[in-house]
């Protein structure tokens, strides 16, 4: 069965590949995002595959996409490797594990329903309310846009009756969240939920809303009382949760706060870049969290038993009082042939802060990609805070140390401050001719890993360089200090990067 369908999708990838080069029309509004997002792939290298609503259409494991892929007609599972988008459309996208796609899954007249052990570089995206209607004109494929009825539910419960994905973390324990989505009308979406924290003993209520005016412009409201971090950027939640609760290792600080945020965000797309901007006000009054003798009980982990030294180690104070400040920033994700770049930026004027103190704060996340020799891969990450002015206060501060960022540090998080910079380059190498049943070709990663973080100023830098190797899910790594030839052996498993 697995070997049939492999050959079908085969088949497909080759017709998919003479239709490739054929002209695609999209006709619809020219303002609105899905039609924006059809027409900027069509502009580059793309594939197209067809389906129909009877059946779905499977791409297994073990199969790589080279480009952008269209499925029209149907629902679609995706559990292969993809370089660029998929996008369905005319049904719902499905992400099984070990899918691993380097740009968006989006499905227009559809869902995307994701995995955990699914990586998607550039986020998800879904269209309910509209879809294209696909039709042949000669030797041209024409999409054309058809808004489809909205929802009679003005209310939805997500996931298992509005309970959301938990998290776990050394300070909160378990996250358990809740709420439903509310929709009084097809432009407003509400969120309200409440998050209970088994750490701490505490229920944080909160609220996420968003206005819509047309494709372009939008309102945002988020108000809550939670535990927030500065050290997101290293690992994502569900991989701090997995070290957090297996391995007693997470490379986060925390603090609480009560915050409220409303900005206001525009959208704007060519063929090649997708900028998304906005302007707005934030407000936060901030407490410390986590010394051992505050929690309410000790944290727990699988291995080490609460006992791992970083584990239950305190989180560093912070200056209690609220920060009130001009909020501006942005995303951009351009894409040139096979070339693709990120760029999150978000800049922070505060006009109250505790001891007054008078700063700003910049804080960038920059990626680029691209191919090299074959199917070898370069690419760079960049990880950038830097505070003119007076010290921020440690609500602001930034960390580096330990897993996820310089491994051959001993103690994590030990290089921290207002100024960080962080630079983590990859030269990918798979190694096709060692193909195994199951697990697929091997990759071999070289690595080289360069940061520093202080306080008004970036000290010592430190470098790791060393090799990865990855198999499936299971990942090896070597890195080596060359200035203190300290080093470390890792073995993890690769949920993502």
């Amino acid at each position: 069965m697995r070997q049939g369908g492999r050959w079908t999708v085969v088949a497909a990838l080759s017709a998919a590949a003479q239709l490739g080069a054929q002209s695609i029309r999209i006709d619809g509004p020219a303002k609105a995002e899905a039609t924006q997002l059809l027409r900027a792939a069509a502009a580059r290298p793309h594939d197209v595959l067809f389906t129909d609503s009877t059946r779905r259409l499977v791409i297994a494991r073990g199969t790589t996409l080279p480009r952008t892929t269209m499925i029209v007609g149907g629902n679609a599972s995706i559990g292969a490797a993809v370089r660029g988008d998929v996008i369905v459309i005319g049904g719902d996208l499905f992400l099984q594990p070990g899918a691993r796609i380097d740009g968006r899954a989006i499905a227009i007249g559809g869902g995307v329903y994701g995995s955990t052990l699914a990586i998607t570089a550039g986020g998800t995206r879904g269209f309910r309310d509209r879809t294209f209607d696909a039709t042949r004109s000669g030797d041209s494929l024409v999409l054309r846009y058809r808004a489809l009825d909205a929802r009679d539910a003005t209310v939805e419960l997500p996931l298992l009756d509005g309970l959301r994905i938990p998290s776990y973390d050394r300070v909160d324990g378990a996250s358990v969240p809740w709420g439903p989505v509310l929709r009084p009308s097809d432009r407003v979406e509400i969120e309200p939920t409440v998050v209970y924290r088994s750490h701490l003993g505490a229920w944080d209520p909160g609220v996420h809303a968003l206005a819509r005016a047309g494709d372009t412009w939008r309102l945002t409201i988020d108000a809550r009382r939670a535990t927030f971090t500065n050290d997101a950027w290293i690992y994502s939640d569900l991989i701090n949760t997995f070290n957090a609760l297996f391995v007693g290792a997470d490379t986060r600080n925390y603090y609480r706060a009560d915050r409220i945020e409303a900005t206001v965000g525009r959208i704007d797309r060519t063929v090649t870049l997708e900028l998304e901007t906005f302007a707005g006000v934030m407000t936060e009054r901030a407490w410390s969290v986590g010394s051992r003798d505050t929690l309410g009980s000790r944290p727990w982990t699988v291995i080490g038993r609460g006992d791992a030294d970083n584990f239950p180690r305190p989180n560093p104070a912070i200056e209690r009082g609220r920060i009130t400040s001009a909020v501006v920033g942005g995303s951009a994700r351009w894409q040139y042939g096979d070339v693709l770049t990120n760029t999150v930026a978000r800049f922070e004027v505060p006009w109250q802060a505790p001891e007054s103190a008078r700063f700003a704060q910049i804080t960038v996340d920059a990626s680029v990609r691209f191919p090299t020799f074959g199917l070898q891969r370069f690419r760079s990450d960049i990880h950038l805070v830097a505070t003119p002015g007076d010290t921020a206060p440690p609500q602001r501060f930034v960390y580096l140390g330990g897993g996820g960022t310089l491994p051959v540090i001993d103690d994590p998080l030990s290089l921290g401050g207002d100024q960080l910079l962080h630079i983590d380059s990859r030269y990918e190498i798979p190694i096709s001719r060692l193909t195994l049943p199951f697990v697929g070709a091997p990759l071999l990663t070289l690595r080289h890993r360069v940061g520093s973080a202080g306080v008004q100023q970036l000290p010592r830098f430190v470098q790791n360089v060393g090799a990865m190797a990855t198999l499936s899910f299971i990942r090896f790594e070597y890195s080596l200090d060359p200035a203190s030839r300290k080093d470390h052996l890792s073995v993890a498993i690769a949920f993502a990067r």
